[in-house]
């Protein structure tokens, strides 16, 4: 029996809009769970385009639809880059809430592009680098278990949907997509996590890049968040019981509060005697508030409702981060009289994606405005979004955190101890932040 993939009908009517003056190809948004899949939105990929080229078709709000629609018309599959593509999931799959994925691709076109194999050779092609590029961050990817490639004749007017369980087999399987016209009943999952950890970087230790710390730094955490515990509605739930069983017992049907408890180290281990003490020449400290914001259906299982929201702690951070990095324009190797360097990361506001209570991430560095993002997000996502749909005060800037409201009211912070961590570091009046601080390179020697 195959698999059955669920949406909602906008999203066939946006289906048969495409291909209608050339190929249109791009990324199916969505949740893959153990019985069923759900698709969420399609996301058109753009043809390649020059900087110059990109910055001014986003400037312009006043270019006609149709001028438009050529523009991200292919006039033939052997066109399509596979490494834009793949690019592309990348960038998306950043944005996406834990437990959501890159389902797969979609092309719409004026043939039935699944019967001929050149083409199925194709997207096998798009689908594989699309998959290598996912293995180079297994912390923004996670795990891809299923791909589908959807496909639509502008002339016939027939879509059909297939799944390619290995991609280098390429053997195609049938599925079984519904449009249905209720609204999926997506239920919001919410929590908050305070870090307040500092990493060591031994003397002896070769030296590594900013980039390459972080990336350690981003290992640590992830295995800390894969090892808490995690309480939905206040109780420890059975891994194989469906979220509906504990939403019968809430008034709020529509949001769960979800804390985690993170292990500390056992007394046993502390005292223990094999116990080294190594010499370290610096130190990174993570110090912040992450706000995460999953979604399921009621038939989703704790066990999988669990890892999503583990997933998209870890995503979340590592997309800060990724995209910090990349925006500094030289490493800083610190100097005699200014050893101390704070790194602040961009923060995270939520965007609803079209009229479903699903939110979409997107990232403002320090004094990027909101709609920045939506110009962004029009450009990745292919979609129109209203300022009205942006959550911005989830998280807020360290300069705004005096007048701002963010975050879960329900989330307990230990201010005192975190302005003691901060006044150690001698960065003085920064109270506890609700996006991620690294305070990287304080660079002290231990002897």
């Amino acid at each position: 029996m195959g698999r059955t993939v669920i949406s909602e009908v906008f999203v066939r009517s946006r289906l048969t809009s495409f291909g209608t003056s050339g190929y249109e190809v791009g990324l199916i948004l969505g949740q893959s769970l153990e019985k069923e899949d759900y698709l969420v939105h399609l996301a058109r990929t753009p043809p390649p385009r020059t900087k110059n080229v990109v910055e001014e078709t986003l400037i312009s709000s006043s270019e006609d639809t149709d001028e438009n629609n050529l523009k991200k018309c292919f006039k033939s599959i052997r066109d399509i880059p596979e490494s834009w593509l793949a690019d592309h999931a990348n960038d998306v799959t950043r944005m996406l809430p834990g437990g959501m994925r890159i389902l797969g691709i979609f092309l719409a076109g004026p043939e039935d592009t699944l019967d001929n194999n050149a083409n199925v050779h194709k997207f096998r092609s798009i689908l594989l680098t699309i998959q290598r590029n996912f293995l180079l961050n297994k912390y923004l990817h996670g795990n891809n278990q299923h791909n589908f490639i959807l496909t639509y004749n502008s002339i016939t007017q027939r879509y059909v949907c297939k799944l390619v369980d290995d991609v280098k087999s390429g053997i195609l399987k049938p599925v079984d997509i519904k449009f249905r016209t209720q609204s999926i009943p997506w239920l919001e999952l919410e929590t908050a996590v305070n870090l307040d950890r500092m990493f060591c970087i031994a003397t002896n230790k070769e030296p590594e890049s900013l980039k390459q710390q972080l990336q350690e730094i981003l290992e640590d955490v992830s295995n800390m968040i894969d090892s808490a515990l995690v309480m939905i509605a206040g109780k420890i739930r059975s891994s194989n019981d469906a979220i509906e069983t504990v939403i019968a017992n809430e008034n709020n049907k529509n949001q769960l509060e979800v804390d985690l408890y993170i292990p500390c180290v056992s007394n046993e281990k502390s005292a223990s005697t094999d116990v080294k003490v190594k010499p370290s020449s610096e130190s990174m400290w993570l110090i912040g508030q992450l706000v995460s914001k999953t979604f399921v259906t009621g038939k989703t299982s704790i066990e999988e409702a669990t890892a999503a929201i583990k997933q998209d702690i870890v995503r979340s951070l590592a997309s800060r981060l990724e995209m910090h990095v990349d925006s500094l324009i030289e490493e800083e190797d610190g100097s005699p009289e200014e050893n101390i360097t704070l790194h602040e990361p961009p923060r995270r506001i939520l965007i609803h994606l079209h009229k479903s209570r699903v939110t979409l991430s997107s990232y403002l560095f320090p004094g990027e405005e909101p709609q920045e993002a939506l110009v962004y997000l029009q450009e990745l996502l292919d979609v129109d979004v209203e300022d009205l749909d942006i959550q911005k005060e989830i998280e807020c800037h360290a300069e705004a955190i005096d007048t701002c409201q963010c975050g879960p009211p329900s989330i307990p912070v230990n201010t005192e101890k975190i302005e003691n961590h901060l006044t150690t570091l001698h960065i003085i009046g920064l109270s506890i932040t609700v996006f991620i601080i690294v305070a990287a390179i304080l660079f002290h020697h231990l002897y």
